[in-house]
């Protein structure tokens, strides 16, 4: 991937002398950009530009170029990669559009450039992309024309869409947030998010990696290598809905993946979603400031309506608003005019205006021990404008001395703020609700540590538990018996059973396992048993029970029925997995009943997961507090249903055909979690 990035030399295929030419963008970026290696032109026309040949054929080229890019209509790409790849070439981008993205039926024209990037051991991005950024070295192959260099900083950014990315590129260039490198994917034919990924975890000059995303293409390895890693990685998916994902298949070829999941993933993962490209923006700027050690934040505010927003904003983002020492509160106090305002945390200065002891004001906020963080709120016009530039040039010299965040919302002019953004060092915010955003993922980001292995959680013996799956119908379902069978062999905890075939033989049965007990259906057509009649609660003796078996096995033609110990109280929760087609093995939790089909009160994560972690997503459910006890009922053995949720995960991942898995319910009581009821499917035969 370096050598995408730091090309000794480029090849521009599809330069021409005519106005209007966009190749000519990607040589004038260059140029702004100051890149100081060979830059070549190619046309089949040949011709000349500025003084310089443009070669008729890239084979013609005097040298091997390190990089090429194509920039000439869809039909003649295949034949153009396929020259570079003869002359020798390693590294292409492919600018030009109208594949796949534009008509699924030039999806020929996609696998023509695969077959000779693969014969000749080649690597592109693209097709339907606008090329890289690269501000240590000048390379700058968009073509659409950016009239001034990037500013240089820390900031990696891939985008998927090239107008997504560009406005990401001048947006964080214009507010203070140095770039180091950008890219446009595109269609990700060959080279993918993953790929750019993997190389910017290990790429000394970035600092913050930004990811937008229409479509995710291998989602676990892309869970891997945020985990990995301690560098904060924002990721902005779009795509999430009907009407979005019609329009994402006609712009990159994007396959819509379920939003839950990627939420999930990311947040295991360590990574920051965001949401919106407003969101994008705070939380960058964030990111770009030094790393709080902690959650607590100092407000400093001109305005009290602003401070109590700055304080909601607090409570909304998880923030804490530490007491002030009464020594700092009193030197502020004596500089104050009629002391009519209470000064306490969010600090309002609505009776002070004297700027210069504000610098004071901030510099002593900083050196608190109990303040990670501050928040400034600094509304300005007229006059005051020459003292509140030196505060805010102030409050970026204290903040990189202290090496405590700083984010500074201003209220004042338009031509003001757009003049102060130049000025400024430190990203500027429009409302408290932005920076407390920000400051919120600078911390998370500080908390972040990478993975040092996957999850230690329990274990499964895949080899027995295929035995199982041996019994599964031609459909790739599991019937009640083997679905429980299964949990069994994988060691999670079941109510006793026995399948019968007769009435009589589950007297029989219920003579050992004990009444009361439970009376189920079996097969397939009846999974879900309750909507068929397929469940008899309650059966306290062999009468009820054989005439219960008699009835049911009639009514539903059944071959076998199961007989279960019908077990006490608890609550229901329901464990489930299954494979995602990106992400893989998931396993997920949550209550059941109105809690799971009406609030959809549900835990997700990727499979496998340990002890730690199951129990942190039960910690997640709205209706938690029930397992922990409520009014009255005994809590539930929390730890012996977070060993039944690591089993399954444990199944989940060491059996990738198994499709489902559904555990409904398990009844998790004070004595510990046991399985009642389970589903299964595999995947279909390939």
């Amino acid at each position: 991937m370096k050598q995408f990035y730091y090309p000794d030399s480029v090849a521009i295929i599809g330069v021409s002398p005519r106005a209007g030419n966009l190749g000519r963008n990607i040589v004038a970026n260059l140029n702004t950009f100051g890149f100081q290696g060979k830059v070549y032109y190619v046309s089949p026309r040949g011709g000349e530009y500025k003084g310089e040949r443009i070669y008729a054929d890239v084979r013609e080229l005097p040298a091997t170029p390190g990089l090429a890019v194509i920039l000439t209509p869809a039909r003649t790409v295949p034949g153009l990669m396929e020259a570079c790849g003869e002359k020798g070439i390693k590294r292409v981008v492919v600018e030009t559009g109208g594949f796949s993205e534009l008509d699924q039926g030039r999806g020929e024209l996609e696998l023509q450039l695969k077959e000779a990037a693969q014969k000749h051991g080649m690597r592109f991005i693209g097709p339907n992309c606008i090329g890289l950024v690269s501000t240590d070295n000048g390379l700058a192959i968009p073509f659409p024309i950016i009239t001034r260099p990037t500013k240089k900083g820390g900031l990696s950014i891939v985008a998927q869409s090239g107008g997504i990315g560009l406005t990401y590129l001048h947006h964080f260039s214009e507010s203070g947030v140095g770039v180091a490198k950008f890219a446009s994917v595109g269609n990700k034919l060959n080279v993918n998010e993953e790929d750019f990924l993997a190389y910017l975890i290990e790429d000394p000059k970035t600092e913050i990696i930004l990811l937008y995303l229409e479509s995710i293409v291998a989602g676990r390895r892309m869970f891997e290598l945020i985990s990995s890693t301690d560098k904060p990685v924002v990721v902005h998916k779009s795509n999430i809905g009907p009407t979005s994902h019609r329009i994402a298949q006609s712009h990159t070829s994007a396959l819509a993946n379920d939003d839950a999941v990627v939420e999930a993933a990311l947040a295991q993962a360590g990574a920051i979603r965001a949401h919106t490209v407003d969101d994008c923006f705070q939380i960058v700027k964030g990111l770009s400031l030094p790393r709080m050690k902690g959650r607590r934040v100092a407000v400093i505010s001109r305005s009290g309506g602003h401070a109590v927003v700055a304080a909601d904003a607090a409570y909304t983002q998880g923030m804490d608003l530490p007491q002030f020492p009464d020594n700092y509160l009193s030197a502020i106090q004596e500089h104050t005019r009629a002391s009519v305002i209470k000064l306490q945390n969010p600090l309002d200065l609505g009776d002070l205006f004297d700027f210069h002891f504000n610098v004071e004001i901030l510099k002593g906020a900083l050196g608190l021990a109990e303040v990670d963080g501050v928040l400034i709120v600094h509304g300005y016009r007229g006059p005051e404008v020459p003292s509140s530039r030196e505060y805010i040039a102030k409050a970026g010299e204290l903040c990189q001395e202290h090496q405590k965040p700083v984010a500074v919302v201003l209220l004042t002019d338009p031509d003001e703020l757009a003049e102060v953004k130049k000025l400024s060092t430190l990203p500027i915010f429009l409302a408290p609700e932005q920076a407390m955003l920000a400051l919120k993922v600078n911390a998370l980001a500080a908390a972040k540590q990478p993975a040092s292995g996957g999850p230690t959680g329990e274990t499964v013996n895949p080899a027995a538990c295929r035995q199982v799956l041996k019994a599964a119908n031609p459909d790739g379902s599991l019937e009640l018996p083997e679905a429980l069978r299964l949990l069994e062999v994988a060691g999670v905890p079941v109510a006793p059973f026995i399948a019968v075939t007769r009435p009589e033989e589950a007297a029989a049965a219920a003579d050992m396992l004990g009444y009361p007990v439970v009376l189920k259906a079996v097969g397939a057509e009846v999974s879900h048993k309750t909507e068929h009649g397929g469940v008899k609660l309650g059966l306290a003796d062999s009468e009820a029970l054989i005439a219960a078996a008699r009835e049911m096995q009639e009514r539903l033609s059944l071959k076998r029925l199961v007989v279960m110990k019908q077990l006490a109280g608890g609550a229901e929760v329901i464990v489930g997995a299954k494979q995602d087609p990106v992400f893989g093995a998931l396993i997920l939790c949550g209550l059941g009943g109105v809690f799971t089909e009406v609030l959809r009160d549900v835990s997700l994560r990727l499979a496998p997961v340990d002890a730690g972690q199951a129990l942190a997503m039960l910690d997640g459910l709205k209706g938690n507090a029930l397992l922990k006890g409520f009014r009255g009922s005994p809590p539930a053995d929390r730890r012996a249903l977070a060993q039944v949720v690591s089993k399954v995960a444990a199944l989940a991942a060491a059996l990738p055909e198994l499709a489902e898995l559904d555990l409904n319910p398990v009844l998790a009581g004070p004595e510990g979690a046991v399985a009642v009821d389970a589903r299964a499917n595999l995947l279909p035969k390939p």
